[in-house]
């Protein structure tokens, strides 16, 4: 699918490497794969370069799944090279040394979970909790506990081979009191590398990450995601196959009411939000109510076809600007208006016409 977005002859250097990375991996994993508490959203940052691209090349080949960031990362229309020189410079993204960055687990006895990691994970994942390469075990440390938790209940369920092992018996006997246990301790074991006067910055990225895919972000402040529809699909089609997703996710339509002396047959708003969650929202962060992050618009542009925008809410959180809570609830908007926008570029003729379920 083409995504195409706006360009600013402001951008200093790092501005348009990052814009980069958010084609790929910004819209989930944060501006600099610093990832956000949650359980899909993952720090990228710091971990080993190996471990990146065997994960990637393992989302390629479908022996890991995920529908919606294959569709949104545009992954498999990356080369290995893309591949290798991407994991590279995650890798080396020190997020981990910023206090502002640090990862923390508010339930669990890390006494306990300490005891437990080192019987059943440390042969592993080393008693540092950093990994071993030879074992093909990434780092747990400093990692988020909400997205280790959904990937421990992932093994148990048997929707995840842990190590790529089926029959592999790890997890049967954890319990979730062991596992909150565990994961407290693990959350510990990066505070050793944080340094007190240290402030993240990041370091080029490469230049040989393609700009024709996936979701790339090149606004001012990185706020604007925008995506060209596939061929054949008009704005009925793509507005029906939103509102179906929407009504999927249990994320309701909320009614706008129209300006009727503002003509734009052209452009169509569309707003799906849990009216509770934005409220939270913009109770943490005010400045957020200007953006409207639950809003599509949808664009008829002559040269390119029609287009699908919304706010990147990654760019606003950044990481570190919200609480854990509100962190939470903005990364949740933004995977369901990313899981409407992509209904909506791949919707056909055969999408059945959806009324808005207001009156």
């Amino acid at each position: 699918m083409a995504l195409l977005f706006a360009n600013a002859c402001t951008y200093s250097a790092n501005a348009n490497q990052a814009d980069q990375l958010n084609q790929r991996c910004a819209p989930c994993h944060g501006l600099y794969g610093q990832g956000a508490p949650g359980e899909n959203m993952p720090r990228l940052a710091g971990l080993p370069a190996w471990y990146l691209a065997k994960a990637s090349k393992d989302y390629v080949k479908d022996t890991r799944k995920n529908p919606l960031m294959m569709e949104v990362s545009g992954l498999k229309e990356l080369t290995e090279q893309e591949i290798e020189s991407l994991s590279d410079w995650l890798s080396k993204q020190g997020v981990g040394k910023d206090p502002a960055y640090d990862i923390k687990m508010l339930k669990g006895n890390t006494q306990a979970g300490e005891k437990k990691f080192r019987m059943d994970c440390a042969d592993c994942h080393a008693k540092d909790g950093y990994g071993k390469k030879k074992k093909d075990a990434p780092p747990l440390a400093g990692q988020y506990p909400g997205y280790l938790l959904t990937s421990i209940k992932a093994f148990f369920r048997k929707d995840r081979h842990h190590d790529n092992d089926p029959i592999d018996d790890t997890f049967h006997d954890i319990s979730d009191a062991q596992s909150n246990d565990i994961l407290a301790w693990t959350a510990s074991l990066d505070d050793v590398n944080q340094q007190a006067d240290y402030q993240f910055q990041p370091t080029a990225l490469p230049k040989v990450i393609p700009e024709n895919a996936g979701f790339k972000v090149s606004s001012v402040q990185q706020m604007v995601m925008s995506t060209v529809v596939k061929q054949g699909v008009t704005m009925l089609q793509a507005i029906s196959a939103m509102r179906a997703k929407a009504t999927e996710l249990e994320v309701p339509e909320i009614p706008e009411q129209p300006d009727e002396s503002m003509e734009l047959p052209m452009v169509i708003d569309l707003k799906f939000c849990a009216p509770q969650h934005i409220i939270k929202l913009i109770s943490a962060m005010p400045v957020i109510a200007n953006y409207d992050p639950c809003r599509v618009t949808m664009v008829m542009d002559p040269e390119t076809g029609l287009q699908l925008m919304t706010v990147n809410l990654d760019m606003l959180t950044n990481g570190k600007q919200l609480s854990t809570d509100a962190q939470r609830i903005a990364m949740q908007i933004n995977q369901d208006m990313l899981a409407i926008i992509s209904a909506g570029v791949n919707s056909s003729d055969k999408t059945t016409l959806v009324e808005p379920a207001h009156k």
